[in-house]
């Protein structure tokens, strides 16, 4: 697969499973749009033909600052990969309001302005790639993870609303789970030790994206994919 002249924007690209997928559409001569808080990391990393902007997306301004930024520039994004989030357990009786709108919005929120700027420009070309990273949290709740689990499981209920949208417009949208415990650094500080025994390098799980990104799987349009099974599938 070859992704040149194809603009592909990626949250939360610094490390762990974002800078993996970044990584691997890099090898295949994409435009890159790599977004994170961390932006010495995103330099530091000098992925080719990539454009490093920092952004906290905990913070809504800042993410409407970006798009107007996108837009002003008339950068089109062919693929969105919204990939960024943040895992601190906290039971439900210590979410406050402060906690719960940035896990909300680094999510969910950011993922709804990004993907709305990113619709419209591929309801123009008729068609175009969104992709969710979701996890187990999208489907099931988990204890001192209300916050998080709740963000996760509203970018599945946008995913399924964009997907039937979408389907009339030449647009296909996923959710996608890991699938397989990761080595990332928000793993390192929420799995237990029996799980980090059988965590792999998260560019294992980069051949899904690819895959999904590549408009070839349209049969998947509207699903959560499991992103380790479609790595290591043969198509």
């Amino acid at each position: 697969m070859d992704f040149s002249n194809k603009n592909i924007l990626i949250t939360g690209a610094a490390d762990g499973l974002g800078y993996a997928v970044s990584k691997k559409f890099a090898e295949k001569n994409a435009n890159l749009f790599l977004i994170d808080i961390n932006y010495e990391k995103l330099v530091n990393n000098n992925l080719p033909n990539s454009k490093n902007i920092k952004c906290d997306l905990s913070n809504m301004t800042y993410v409407e600052e970006l798009v107007d930024n996108l837009s002003n520039k008339n950068i089109e994004i062919d693929i969105l990969i919204h990939n960024a989030a943040v895992l601190i357990p906290k039971s439900y009786e210590d979410t406050d309001s402060k906690y719960w709108n940035e896990m909300i919005n680094i999510s969910l929120n950011s993922g709804f302005i990004l993907s709305n700027y990113a619709w419209k420009i591929m309801k123009k070309k008729k068609q175009g790639i969104i992709i969710f990273v979701s996890s187990r949290s999208g489907i099931e709740g988990f204890e001192n993870e209300s916050a998080y689990c709740a963000s996760k499981h509203g970018l599945e209920g946008l995913m399924k609303s964009l997907s039937i949208e979408g389907s009339k417009l030449g647009i296909q949208v996923f959710t996608i789970t890991p699938g397989m415990f990761m080595n990332t650094p928000m793993s390192e500080h929420n799995y237990e030790d029996e799980y980090k025994k059988k965590w792999v390098d998260p560019i294992e799980l980069a051949p899904a994206f690819l895959k999904l990104a590549s408009g070839n799987f349209n049969d998947l349009n509207g699903k959560h994919v499991n992103a380790w099974e479609l790595s290591k599938g043969e198509n």
